[in-house]
């Protein structure tokens, strides 16, 4: 009876950790994905932490209000790549209609972008709203991920991919949730 229990509880922490978020299954991310040869990078502020490729370039940036990782695959040409950006914020987040509405606001002011794909949720157990757009850049396609996670009454933060290209770009988006599922929260 005990071997039973231990066997439920093992295939339940399996099951559980393979389950996609409802984020991804908005894309059809249903494939598991995984990178090798990962480094953990820590930022500045010691907010979080996250295993990205050895091989990626990284960068980090703080202020007083914020803490980023940027991260990339130089390796490949940006069409077949994707650009990361995982940050910390010191402030409140209300993840409601009008969070869907400046973020809207916010990308087609900035980038020039139409939004094609929005939603609330939860992400790595915690609410959340993604949202996705396109448009062109120097004569390229581009998709840009967004996605506010509110972590605490007064700290929330984005996990963002820049998707530049036609080709692939729901492989990428998944690729970019592969990625954010790996972000430890430092408490």
């Amino acid at each position: 009876m005990r071997n039973l229990i231990v066997v439920i509880t093992v295939f339940g922490i399996v099951l559980s950790s393979c389950k996609n978020s409802q984020f991804e299954r908005e894309f059809s991310c249903d494939t598991p994905m995984s990178f090798s040869n990962t480094k953990t990078y820590k930022d500045v502020l010691s907010h979080f932490e996250i295993d990205v490729p050895k091989n990626w370039k990284t960068s980090l940036y703080y202020d007083e209000y914020q803490s980023k990782l940027y991260t990339a695959d130089t390796t490949r040409n940006l069409s077949e790549s994707y650009i990361i950006d995982v940050s910390w914020h010191q402030g409140e987040l209300i993840i409601d209609d009008d969070l869907e509405r400046l973020v809207s606001e916010q990308v087609g002011r900035e980038f020039n972008l139409i939004p094609v794909k929005a939603g609330e949720g939860e992400f790595l157990d915690y609410p959340s709203y993604y949202h996705i757009s396109t448009g062109k850049k120097n004569n390229m396609s581009w998709h840009y991920l967004q996605i506010y996670l509110k972590y605490a009454p007064d700290e929330y933060y984005t996990l963002t991919s820049k998707i530049y290209g036609d080709e692939l770009v729901t492989e990428r988006i998944c690729a970019s949730f592969a990625i954010f599922k790996e972000l430890e929260f430092i408490d």
